[in-house]
């Protein structure tokens, strides 16, 4: 029977951008997947001894993107067969994510109950930066 899939984002960069919510999901006990190891909000996590599995062998090994993509979307949708599953993006889980958007349209399928928590995408700091009101 499948588990749980909680997608999250880690927010722009820094650590101090990462929300309340996301850190005690992680603290739970379900298994962590990063889409990419490459943020600066993993060293926070490594320093309060978060375990993780990071997904950057799979741009090593890729041909394309979509392949990419692919390959991720799978191994998170198999990590739920056995776990519940906290996968985290970069910047806000709504914004240019592809394996989100991957996601969302299998999960049902799959039989994955599926939630997304919400996070400050890397278009926030350009607005306040530029002064920008987006609506």
């Amino acid at each position: 029977m499948s588990k749980k899939l909680t997608i999250v984002g880690l927010g722009p960069g820094p650590a101090s951008c990462l929300s309340l919510g996301t850190l005690e999901l992680f603290q739970g006990p379900v298994k962590i997947i990063l889409r990419t190891a490459v943020h600066p909000t993993v060293a926070e996590l490594e320093r309060r001894g978060i375990k993780f599995t990071a997904c950057d062998n799979y741009y090593e090994a890729g041909q394309s993107f979509e392949e990419v993509y692919d390959k991720i979307v799978k191994f998170v949708k198999g990590a739920c067969k056995d776990d519940d599953v906290v996968y985290a993006v970069p910047g806000s889980p709504l914004v240019a994510e592809k394996t989100v958007v991957l996601l969302r349209e299998q999960a049902q399928a799959a039989g994955i109950e599926l939630t997304i928590v919400t996070a400050m995408s890397f278009l926030d700091p350009a607005y306040l930066a530029l002064g920008i009101d987006p609506l």
